[in-house]
């Protein structure tokens, strides 16, 4: 019945649209099916805010989408294409970095917002480096004979870009969630590739929020020693990875429960389940399908969990958090025909804090000791030895991270900071890393809210066990100009 009453009117709105009558039959309809409910308020406003004479053209397309017209139907009005029923609105006023601002609507009616930072990264090194853009320890001394040690480079692929849902009423809670990625993915093995950089997922979650719990289900940051220090020269890996400061997004099942409110003290408790990958991937050869490693051997998902206390001073969030992390793996080598097996317990304690002591300065940070936790970058590479090796059941290693931000002005910033991460050099390999220090300066500069520049210097000392020929020494100078939306 109603696919007849939409055929009728349309076939009216298509000859009253050439006069632009002051009543618009094609608004008239479209606010009588959003009455019904058959389509959305978000699509109804995308009718009455299209020209006049595309509406007809418009409401076809979304009815034809939801199945009460044909394509053939479709086909009788002999009007223009349509736009399709995802649409987008204008924009509000830009609130700053990472916030979402560019509102798009779903075909559901449900409203995203788009938002990311282009990010372009010109930068200059003085020493071999396992990463050349983003690095994040030294190679030996004389490792590269081919002079590549000292180099110079630009790169984009620290550009990220996310979709977020925007807040949804659902079971008493807010709907919200993240699909967040960057171009972190890889190189195209071209000759012509390396700018040919491959997308990467950072975030892929949904959540529901109550006013004293919340549950989350997707990829996302662990809960496991959340802070980052801040850096737009590391900005796909966070700064001081692999010299104190763990990390890690995993797909997870997650719960929080709060007491207290935002006015007062706060007192918050995370637990989770995660993806129980120790970081034993292999980095070679590339391939699209996943075997088991250690940590899925253990048949168990990882846990984690964290309290954290926050009070309010001076206007400020004084937060001081205890978090930690298990996880069981089964370590495997075959050895002259003979497969041989030992138990990996990945585990890890972290505190971090962060003590705004005005609004022009804060000290933030992170210290944490633990065992086989290559999959947050710490004794990265070599978080697990062989099977009849020391290090057979875990690395163990510690270390941390501190930074102190001045906020000078209100377009000026500065940070400032050091980490450093100490594995247990008895459990490596003569020639191993055993030892990694980053100190980092940086000055960032935003223009607008919406242009920023900065500049980060970063001395890197990385020694390696029983080898001090092999110990290396390199700086590197990152320039950053970023578009933020």
């Amino acid at each position: 019945m109603i696919r007849r009453f939409a055929m009728v009117i349309l076939f009216v709105c298509a000859a009253a649209c050439a006069a632009d009558p002051p009543e618009d039959p094609a608004v008239t309809l479209a606010r009588i099916l959003a009455g019904k409910g058959t389509i959305s308020a978000a699509e109804l406003s995308s009718i009455e805010g299209a020209p006049a004479g595309d509406r007809v053209a418009v409401l076809a397309a979304i009815l034809r989408g939801k199945g009460v017209l044909s394509d053939a139907e479709v086909a009788q009005f002999r009007v223009p294409a349509a736009p399709k029923p995802v649409v987008a609105t204008k924009a509000p006023p830009v609130k700053g970095p990472q916030t979402a601002d560019l509102p798009v609507t779903t075909h559901a009616g449900t409203s995203v917002s788009l938002y990311g930072t282009l990010l372009l990264n010109a930068f200059y090194n003085t020493a071999a480096t396992n990463i050349q853009d983003v690095p994040l320890f030294a190679l030996k001394q004389g490792s590269d004979p081919t002079g590549g040690d000292k180099n110079f480079g630009m790169t984009a692929r620290q550009t990220r870009v996310g979709l977020r849902l925007s807040e949804l009423n659902v079971v008493g809670a807010k709907l919200s969630g993240d699909f967040e990625f960057d171009l972190f993915g890889g190189k195209t093995p071209l000759t012509n590739g390396m700018n040919m950089d491959m997308f990467r997922l950072r975030l892929a979650y949904g959540r529901l929020d109550w006013k004293h719990a919340a549950f989350e289900a997707g990829q996302d940051w662990a809960i496991f020693a959340p802070l980052n220090p801040t850096s737009y020269a590391q900005y796909a890996i966070p700064e001081f990875s692999a010299s104190g400061n763990p990390w890690m997004r995993a797909p997870q099942i997650r719960g929080e429960f709060s007491t207290g409110s935002s006015e007062g003290n706060r007192l918050l408790w995370q637990v989770a389940a995660l993806d129980p990958n120790v970081g034993d991937y292999p980095t070679t050869p590339f391939s699209t399908s996943r075997q088991p490693g250690i940590g899925e051997r253990g048949r168990m998902p990882a846990l984690e969990s964290r309290l954290a206390w926050t009070d309010r001073i001076g206007g400020q969030d004084v937060t001081i958090g205890l978090s930690g992390h298990y996880g069981r793996g089964k370590n495997y080598t075959n050895e002259n025909g003979l497969n041989l097996y030992a138990p990996v317990d990945s585990w890890g304690v972290a505190l971090d804090y962060t003590i705004p002591f005005s609004h022009f300065f804060n000290l933030t940070g992170e210290a944490f000791e633990g065992r086989a936790l290559g999959i947050f970058s710490e004794t990265a590479g070599e978080d697990v030895g062989a099977v009849g090796t020391p290090g057979e059941h875990g690395v163990e290693s510690r270390g941390g991270w501190i930074q102190a931000q001045f906020n000078f002005a209100k377009k000026w910033q500065i940070n400032l900071g050091y980490g450093i991460e100490v594995p247990n050099a008895l459990e490596l390999p003569i020639g191993n890393r055993w030892r990694n220090q980053t100190y980092m300066g940086n000055v960032i500069y935003k223009l607008t809210p919406n242009v920023l520049f900065a500049l980060e210097y970063r001395r890197l000392l990385t020694d390696y066990r029983n080898q001090p020929f092999a110990n290396e020494r390199g700086d590197n100078v990152n320039l950053a100009i970023g578009y933020i939306f």
